[in-house]
């Protein structure tokens, strides 16, 4: 950390390569050989994001009563879940009072309730933590990022959730055979099929034949979700240290997975159609990158869709480079107008897609699609895993893939109803934010006029509303002035969120100087 001959600016080295670039040139870093991002903040706020950046969205509970009460609250389920572990050292009360916005006696009183119950302690000098041996309190999960939204059972009652990407309805379970799974055949097969049923490989290959990327059965793992599919190959090309590049912003969830596998994250910028292709060609000249991660449709959380040319320029330099790329199509079947196509076949052909985003969560159905020199290496971490997925939620995954495609119009119906909705409610309770109407998908990508997407989410649950902080899509925390919302939710559901919207960025207004000078991220 270097404060240079500016005062007002601390510059932070951020490791994330292999190679270290500045500007055009090429240098190496020390011997870690790593590659550097340079960064420009306040020394404050630098400082400040650094000490309380680790902790969760929704620490603020819903419920009633006092304030203190519920962050402390808050607090107490940050443990319980593993988000905080034992010795871990919280935020000073300043810094967490600023995050959260509110007073810091609200936070000194949270802080106290909880060291008279004994979960955490203080000393003069090193701060306050969770007690190291408090009964019951192990260690922080790796990698537990927004916990708070793939949990969503544990919100509040009365919250609504734009965090999510799922609609939900009587709908999502179209007509079915009325032949019955049978079930005392699939029981006395006593084989796990790691691979996944042989049914529905041949099934889910003969979707991509017909996609235009000839797929044969074998080349096709079925997987418990789409994030399986993704932790896989994250484990496998992000091992010691593998260099995975990433669009940016991406999946929060692949982030997730890549930090767990120990992965070495590079954040590419975008652009209207996704991943930029200059700096991509100049990353994979310079770069050991192990592995290239994008959603050329419905990217999650922009929206946007990658043109023809922008895929066939991606493949080329991929292929050339002799890097494996991964086209994440788990929102592909929203995309509002035309039919998506996977990435061409010279790209290295890896393409992950579920049934999730069509049906229902509760199905668990995710595949891969590889060439055969990896699905060897992906089949023996799959079985390490979990020895094969449900064989019962595989055969209805293959009754329901037939059905999949009125399936999808069907979604991509109620979602342009829905993103007509909330465009409407936003351009009239919310006129000074912006966004770019999405190409599919279940997102806005919405742009704040100033501050901060963490502290405001903090403030919106507080008003009943979970959103998605911008920084949470970013692997070098960028986006802070963004939020990604859904509008997956009931019509009704999407009024109420607007409106406890617009009375959160009210009271966010009320305690933020929106004339101060902002400060630009240099990369």
């Amino acid at each position: 950390m270097d404060r240079g001959r500016d005062a007002q600016f601390v510059r932070i080295d951020i490791g994330v390569g292999k190679e270290c670039l500045k500007g055009q040139e090429r240098v190496h870093g020390s011997s870690m050989q790593i590659h550097w991002h340079c960064f420009r903040y306040p020394i404050k706020a630098a400082l400040d994001r650094m000490d309380a950046s680790s902790l969760p969205t929704g620490l603020i509970s819903g419920s009633s009563g006092p304030l203190y009460q519920r962050l402390a609250e808050g607090l107490r389920g940050a443990v319980r879940r593993g988000e905080v572990g034992a010795g871990s050292k919280l935020p000073s009360e300043r810094v967490l009072a600023r995050r959260l916005g509110v007073s810091r006696t609200t936070v000194i009183g949270a802080y106290r309730l909880l060291r008279d119950e004994g979960l955490l302690e203080s000393a003069r000098g090193s701060g306050t933590r969770v007690v190291a041996s408090g009964h019951r309190i192990g260690p922080a999960v790796p990698a537990a990022t927004m916990p708070s939204v793939k949990l969503t059972g544990e919100l509040a009652a009365g919250v609504v959730d734009l965090s999510g990407s799922l609609v939900v309805g009587p709908e999502a379970v179209p007509h079915l055979t009325p032949d019955p799974i049978d079930l005392h055949e699939l029981a006395t097969d006593l084989g796990y099929h790691p691979l996944g049923l042989p049914s529905l490989r041949a099934r889910i290959a003969a979707r991509y034949t017909g996609l235009g990327l000839p797929t044969t059965a074998d080349e096709v793992l079925v997987t418990s979700g789409a994030q399986q599919a993704i932790s896989l190959l994250f484990t496998l090309f992000g091992r010691d240290g593998g260099v995975i590049a990433t669009e940016n912003p991406t999946y929060a969830g692949a982030l997730d997975a890549a930090r767990a596998a120990g992965a070495t994250l590079l954040a590419l910028p975008t652009d209207s159609e996704g991943i930029k292709v200059r700096p991509l060609r100049e990353t994979l000249a310079r770069s050991s990158v192990s592995l290239l991660y994008v959603m050329t449709t419905c990217q999650n959380p922009t929206g946007t869709v990658m043109s023809t040319q922008r895929r066939t320029e991606i493949a080329r330099l991929a292929e050339h480079a002799g890097v494996p790329v991964v086209d994440d199509t788990t929102l592909a079947d929203l995309v509002f107008e035309g039919r998506w196509h996977p990435l061409p076949p010279a790209a290295s052909g890896v393409v992950v897609g579920s049934l999730s985003k069509l049906f229902w969560p509760g199905l668990r159905i995710g595949w891969l699609r590889a060439p055969r020199t990896l699905m060897t290496r992906l089949a023996r971490l799959k079985v390490v895993a979990d020895l094969g997925s449900s064989h019962v939620g595989q055969q209805l995954a293959a009754r329901l893939l037939p059905v999949s495609g009125d399936m999808a119009t069907a979604r991509r119906g109620q979602l342009t109803a829905r993103l007509d909705l909330m465009s409407d409610l936003l351009r009239s309770r919310l006129p000074t934010w912006s966004w770019t109407r999405p190409s599919g998908g279940p997102f806005l990508w919405v742009r704040l006029p100033y501050g901060d997407g963490e502290s405001f989410a903090q403030l919106a649950l507080t008003h009943g509303v979970q959103v998605l902080p911008g920084s949470r899509t970013s692997s070098d925390r960028g986006f802070a002035d963004h939020l990604r919302l859904s509008f997956v939710a009931e019509p009704a559901d999407l009024r109420i969120a607007v409106h406890r919207l617009a009375e959160a960025w009210a009271a966010f207004e009320s305690r933020h100087d929106s004339g101060r000078p902002s400060f630009d991220i240099v990369v």
